[in-house]
């Protein structure tokens, strides 16, 4: 009885405190009123900052792959800056910066739809986090793997995972952890799942393709770049369509 009358006691009183307005600061009160072994919340707000401070780390960390030799000074410095051993790791930095903005947008896509959160999704968003912050070690296999196909398979391995768990996100989410506004349109929840469906695809193309050639398999990369545009493309030919 004593639980009961707390729990009704606790939704009088939250019901009462979003409703009502300090006339001073003019602030609402919101608590969280879920209990604590349900976690679950409107207030993505944490979760958030929690991610964008990983892509953030990541993409910064990618830059201490560039180093320069200790002899590199004067007409050294401008020769190194014109050999394969400056243009790989520099390859290695540019693509994998893109492609973590990639998933940056993808992720933000995905959380803007959001209405609330849950104890698996917090759970599944730390995995997929996980995929992001091994990106810059992923990038420096790349780089001291050279010709031998080792580096590009490691780094195909981590973008598809990373695309795997974002997309385990979007499908929980969006199905059965009801965390997306009710009646949410099927035609948007199919073209965010093929924006991220999209760049995965590519990289495991590249995957046998980095079997016969390095160099080709990492052109192939470039088609991620246009996993945007083909999203729009195909949101705004489903809208168009009866």
């Amino acid at each position: 009885m004593r639980g009961g009358g707390f729990r009704s006691t606790l939704a009088v009183e939250s019901a009462r405190s979003s409703a009502e307005e300090e006339g001073d600061e003019g602030t609402v009160l919101t608590p969280h009123v879920a209990a604590p072994w349900i976690y679950r919340g409107k207030d993505i707000g944490r979760t958030l900052a929690f991610s964008d401070g990983i892509f953030a780390f990541a993409a910064t960390l990618l830059v201490l792959g560039l180093v320069l030799p200790a002899n590199a000074h004067g007409t050294a410095l401008r020769s190194y800056l014109f050999t394969s051993s400056f243009a790989q790791p520099l390859f290695a930095y540019v693509i994998t910066f893109l492609v973590i903005s990639i998933w940056w947008r993808g992720h933000h896509l995905v959380f803007s739809y959001l209405a609330a959160y849950d104890r698996v999704l917090v759970q599944m968003n730390a995995i997929f986090l996980l995929c992001i912050a091994i990106l810059p070690f992923a990038t420096l296999v790349l780089t001291a793997a050279g010709s031998d196909p080792i580096g590009v398979i490691f780094f195909d391995i981590t973008q598809i995972a990373a695309a795997a768990t974002l997309l385990s996100i979007w499908a929980y989410a969006s199905g059965r952890g009801r965390l997306v506004p009710p009646r949410f349109d099927p035609i948007w929840r199919r073209v965010v799942a093929t924006g991220i469906i999209t760049p995965a695809l590519v990289f495991a193309v590249s995957l046998p393709v980095a079997l016969v050639s390095t160099n080709l398999a990492e052109i192939l990369w470039v088609g991620v770049f246009g996993v945007p545009m083909l999203t729009r493309a195909l949101g705004r030919r489903s809208e168009s369509s009866p």
